[in-house]
């Protein structure tokens, strides 16, 4: 699947994550976590920097059919990579990457 553009609008996800309609994998979570970040706390923050500081890489297409969109952003003075889909139905972001750039997770 080849994209131009990003498939769901940054300013939005951004909106969502500042209303903390979130939600993430449990690998996602454990990775967060294991590394001492407050997983609910960090994904709040690496989503709202998506506008600002993210930088779009591509859009795949998941296992359960969804559409995500990957980025690469700058938050904690690192360089994270995002994987996230916008589940239109629940009205939240579902996030399932979310750790520091070229990490193996």
């Amino acid at each position: 699947m080849k994209r131009r553009l990003p498939r769901h609008d940054p300013a939005e996800v951004a909106r969502l994550a500042r209303e903390r309609k979130v939600v993430a994998t449990r690998r996602v979570i454990a990775w967060l976590i294991s590394h001492d970040y407050d997983a609910a706390d960090t994904l709040v923050e690496v989503l709202t920097s998506l506008q600002e500081r993210g930088r779009w890489t591509g859009s795949t297409e998941l296992m359960n059919g969804e559409v995500a969109d990957e980025y690469v952003v700058a938050c904690h003075d690192e360089d994270w990579y995002l994987k996230f889909y916008v589940d239109d139905e629940q009205i939240v972001v579902n996030v399932w990457s979310c750790c520091w750039d070229g990490t193996v997770h």
